[in-house]
């Protein structure tokens, strides 16, 4: 997937706290001569425009709810309300730090349960938009407070990501001085009733599944139990290869017998290959013959698709040679994952 940087240091969830925090810090410290109008109706706009996921995030449609946390008085002072009403804003101050911020908007998340939404909104590309604006929604008639946001969590277009967002704390109004910082100290210091707000999203890789299947057409019981070993190669959308691993099968009858390969990266091209057929057992078939791509465990759960899968047919070719047991040593390169393969040749019985 494509990534890009972001617009502003800090990222957006600390964007989103300093809205928070610079709140605190003009009331509090520079005492505005300008109370807050607690009466106005409040605007808020959600955004995918600073995220480094921008050009995904823009091709999908993301719910977002936001709760009422608390009050908001003239001064800037809140007051926890509703499900809420447990939490203590009193040690905010300018110093809060965007952690403690975290914190709060986490305690919210445990108040939160099945409480209603005080607004909910899709944020999604408009229709007829330029090909470089972003997904974007825009909520109206919030009264003044602090407003827990929440995203669900969503699956890019082929199922292959999901993308999982944190919930944050943010105050209505806003203020432009507040939220740009050191970077814009000519930004309005007026309070902001309609801010613009960003998400951060953190994405997950999704898994699946390969299944490979033998198939003995028949099978002679005096050379005993055979085995099958298969190679897989995986390969991102670049072609480079991300996985390889062999796996085995053994036999002890005719009939079908299955291996499945779990938490497979979502999307990855595999090719399977039977490098070793069982002693006196050739392959005569293969379906399907070509490269397979592994399907997303949610899409198949779903019933969308089935899982990726290959089985190879075998039959007794008239020999007397055996071929029971395979043994590959898989060696953990780096203690991140880097596994190298070892392979042990298979041992055949005369």
């Amino acid at each position: 997937m494509k990534m890009r940087k972001r617009l502003r240091a800090g990222g957006l969830l600390a964007l989103a706290f300093l809205l928070v925090i610079g709140y605190f810090g003009r009331v509090q410290v520079t005492q505005a001569a300008v109370a807050i109008d607690t009466d106005a109706k409040c605007s808020l706009t959600v955004s995918v425009e600073d995220s480094m996921f921008l050009e995904e995030l823009n091709d999908i449609t993301i719910p977002v709810s936001v709760y009422k946390v608390a009050d908001v008085d003239v001064s800037g002072r809140f007051t926890a309300v509703g499900v809420f009403s447990e939490m203590d804003f009193g040690t905010v101050s300018e110093n809060t730090t965007a952690q403690e911020w975290l914190a709060f908007a986490q305690e919210a998340e445990k108040y939160r349960g099945d409480e209603k939404p005080a607004a909910s909104v899709e944020v999604k590309k408009a229709e007829g938009s330029t090909e470089n604006s972003a997904a974007s929604g825009t909520i109206t008639g919030l009264d003044t407070g602090l407003y827990l946001v929440v995203a669900e969590p969503v699956f890019d277009k082929d199922g292959l990501v999901k993308y999982v967002f944190t919930s944050y704390l943010t105050a209505l109004p806003g203020n432009d001085y507040a939220a740009g910082g050191t970077e814009n100290p000519d930004a309005s210091d007026d309070w902001d009733y309609h801010p613009v707000i960003g998400l951060k999203a953190e994405a997950q890789q999704q898994k699946g599944r390969l299944i490979i299947t033998k198939r003995l057409e028949n099978y002679n019981e005096t050379l005993g139990p055979v085995s099958y070993g298969f190679h897989i190669v995986g390969r991102d959308k670049n072609g480079n290869v991300i996985y390889d691993n062999y796996v085995k099968i053994d036999m002890d009858g005719a009939g079908d017998k299955s291996v499945t390969v779990p938490d497979l990266p979502a999307g990855m091209t595999v090719t399977v290959t039977e490098e070793y057929q069982g002693g006196s057992y050739e392959l005569v078939s293969k379906v399907p013959e070509g490269d397979l791509v592994i399907v997303p465990d949610s899409v198949v759960e779903a019933g969308d698709k089935e899982a990726a899968s290959v089985t190879f047919t075998n039959r007794y070719d008239g020999g007397n040679r055996g071929g029971y047991g395979v043994t590959n040593h898989f060696v953990d390169s780096d203690g991140s994952g880097g596994w190298i393969v070892e392979k042990q040749e298979l041992q055949t019985q005369e």
